[in-house]
This record gives C-alpha cells, structure tokens and sequence, in this order.
C-alpha cells in the first residue's frame, strides 16, 4: 500500500513593522516669539507649540529642546539670562499642561543675550527643535 502524502501550503508569515523599523520624521523647528519683558505665550504663538506636541505625539520616541533667547538691546545680562529662562519653561510647561507631553521628553536651555540667533527683538525667542 502507497499512500500519497499531501502538503497544505502554509502562508507566510505576515510581515508587520516594528518600531525599530518604522521610519521617523524629520527634526521640525519651531521659533516661539514673545513680545518685549514677556514670557507668556501668546494666541498666535501658541500654534507653534501644538505644531511640537503633535509631531511627539506622533513620535514617541523624539524629544524636544527648547531653548530660550533674550535680544540684547533690552535689559542687562541678569535680566536677560532670567527672561530667557521663563520663555523656554513656557513653553515646556505649555507642552505638559496643555497637550499632555512628558516632561521626561523635554529639554530646557536658555541663553539670555549670550547669543543672538536674530537681529534685533526677534531674539525674543523659544527655539524649539524636535527630533
């Protein structure tokens, strides 16, 4: 007696992507304006800052530097440093607070008016690179 022995094709195995392999986004930039003394967010800024929460939220594995910027034709050294300080927290808190971002992804710097990546009062700044 012969019997005959039939093999099933088995499919392949689907092929999934891994988070490993999956392909990140490029680095945004986001420069967050202030007015002259403020450190507050305003309106038309504030789009700016969702604009970095939704490529995180996108991103789970990118985090945010967010460095802040005093111009140097206001103030002195001191007043600019501490400026610089409250407009790059702003922002980290605007991240956290409002669109749910941890804070564990967000580095803060600060420059005051130790650098002037502008001209002028455009240093009012939060420099925001997320990668």
């Amino acid at each position: 007696v012969v019997e005959k022995v039939v093999e099933k094709p088995v499919p392949a195995p689907a092929v999934t992507e891994s988070k490993a392999d999956a392909k990140k986004e490029e680095a945004i930039r986001r420069d967050v304006f202030f007015t002259i003394s403020a450190a507050r967010v305003d309106a038309k800024e504030e789009a700016k800052v969702k604009e970095i929460a939704e490529y995180l939220k996108r991103n789970p594995g990118s985090k945010v530097t967010v460095t802040g910027y005093a111009d140097k034709g206001t103030g002195n050294s001191t007043i600019n440093k501490r400026i610089s300080v409250k407009r790059a927290q702003a922002v980290a808190d605007m991240l956290v607070n409002k669109y749910g971002i941890s804070f564990s992804r967000i580095v803060t710097d600060s420059k005051g008016d130790t650098e002037q990546p502008f001209v002028g009062d455009k240093n009012r700044v939060s420099i925001c690179i997320a990668e």
